[in-house]
């Protein structure tokens, strides 16, 4: 049952991302780009307790494999485990990620396939192996050609080298981004928006090992039209 301050923070929440929404929009439209930027700073700081606490204090290897067989496409797997373990080392306390570079040559030499992770997390000296999987990744927005919009469909897994802790599998809620607009090549290079878009996934993958604000994903259109006025 829901205490009277838990209903009332509930409902200050609610205005408040209303408020900043329509905010948000306005400005989109009239170019307000300070008022934005204060809007954007000013959103509530409730934050969603990560899912999963175990990276901290441990040494992880992070490997992305793709079923895609689109070649223009043949990058993400390693850019996406690069910024995947970026984004952990800047939020998880303690935690140690193994070589990009290093799990980069071993797939190499391995052409690209992980018969066994727990054999892979041994070779790499880890505690933990994140193992993501890339089922399919696209930048080039379906309805409007010549604009981008991304869309993808990924899982991961986690495996835990000393046994302490059971096999962890997630499927991520796929997103559209930016969820109701599109750009183009006049706003910015494909190269760029597909860093973006990779930045994205990462995060959105990340967030089960972190705690975060999900105001941050309020007025996402906003948030992306403000970085490109």
């Amino acid at each position: 049952m829901q205490t009277n301050t838990q209903k009332k923070s509930f409902w200050t929440n609610r205005l408040l991302l209303s408020i900043t929404t329509l905010v948000l929009i306005l400005c989109l439209g009239t170019g307000c780009k300070a008022l934005m930027t204060t809007v954007l700073l000013m959103a509530g700081r409730d934050e969603i307790p990560a899912k999963y606490k175990f990276f901290k204090g441990k040494k992880v290897a992070i490997v992305c494999l793709s079923q895609m067989t689109d070649s223009r496409y043949d990058d993400v797997p390693r850019d996406l485990a690069r910024v995947i373990g970026i984004d952990l080392e800047s939020r998880v306390k303690k935690i140690e990620i193994v070589s990009h570079s290093k799990v980069n040559r071993w797939l190499n030499n391995h052409e690209r396939k992980v018969e066994n992770f727990i054999d892979f997390g041994k070779e790499m000296e880890a505690d933990m192996v994140l193992a993501v999987e890339i089922y399919s990744f696209e930048t080039s927005s379906m309805n409007s050609p010549g604009s981008y919009q991304g869309r993808s469909s990924v899982s991961f897994t986690v495996y835990d080298i000393t046994g302490e802790r059971p096999t962890v599998m997630e499927s991520v809620p796929s997103r559209i981004y930016p969820p109701n607009m599109r750009l183009t090549s006049n706003d910015l290079p494909e190269s760029q928006f597909r860093n973006e878009y990779i930045a994205k996934v990462a995060m959105d993958i990340g967030r089960y090992f972190y705690s975060y604000n999900p105001n941050d994903d309020v007025a996402m259109d906003a948030r992306v039209g403000l970085n490109h006025l």
